[in-house]
């Protein structure tokens, strides 16, 4: 597959420099011992470089929101020992992967699951705000890169990423 000009602007291995509010626990409705609760929608905000808005946290995952601007994309990358799933909130998603047939856009209500080390990009191709709800595991054991940006087909493989 040909490189594409936008699956890597950062020219950084490690990029987690993602923007956002991770300050969960003053977002939830309520907390127990066994419970996170929250509200997504009073939870959006838009900001100039997108949102990533952290709603819960656990020993297993956690549950985000993402916000992405008209035109707002992600480089395409992966995270080693992290599945990822990404729910349609409001507006519309494409995302991209590299092999055949990882091409699509989702509409609010429809998400997809990404496998751990598994490459994708996140793109908001439409003139209004796109919304995504978020859950990402934890790796069972320790990575040493948690995000790691396409470098080619001849760059790294993600799998080697995590730890032995």
């Amino acid at each position: 597959m040909a490189e594409s000009p936008v699956l890597d602007k950062s020219k950084e291995i490690v990029d987690d420099q993602t923007h956002g509010d991770r300050d969960y626990e003053s977002k939830q409705m309520r907390r127990t011992k066994g419970w996170q609760v929250v509200s997504i929608p009073d939870n959006i905000r838009v900001k100039d470089d997108g949102s990533y808005i952290q709603l819960t946290n656990a020993r297993h995952a956690k549950c985000v929101i993402n916000v992405y601007r008209p035109g707002q994309r992600d480089e395409m990358h992966c995270h080693p020992g992290s599945e990822h799933i990404f729910m349609v909130f409001q507006g519309e998603l494409h995302i991209y992967g590299l092999n055949e047939g990882e091409d699509i856009v989702l509409k609010p209500g429809q998400l997809v699951h990404i496998n751990a080390s598994y490459f994708y990009q996140l793109c908001n191709e439409t003139d209004d705000v796109t919304v995504l709800y978020q859950v990402a595991t934890k790796p069972a054991k320790p990575v040493k890169i948690s995000r790691y940006s396409y470098r080619g087909p001849s760059g790294v493989d993600p799998t080697t990423l995590e730890s032995a």
